[in-house]
């Protein structure tokens, strides 16, 4: 994963708020955050897929 392209998404107040959250006691940023996060969904459900 050595390419990076820039992506815009839209979150709710709500949610943008409480990731920041997650993020500052995760010792990261808001961007990291979202990108482990969905590593982690990805990781997931190639798992779930290959059980299948």
């Amino acid at each position: 994963m050595s390419d990076v392209s820039k992506t815009t998404i839209n979150l709710p107040s709500d949610l943008k708020k409480e990731l920041k959250i997650m993020a500052i006691r995760e010792d990261t940023s808001l961007s990291g955050l979202i990108l482990k996060m969905i590593n982690e969904g990805y990781e997931a459900r190639l798992k779930k897929d290959s059980a299948e």
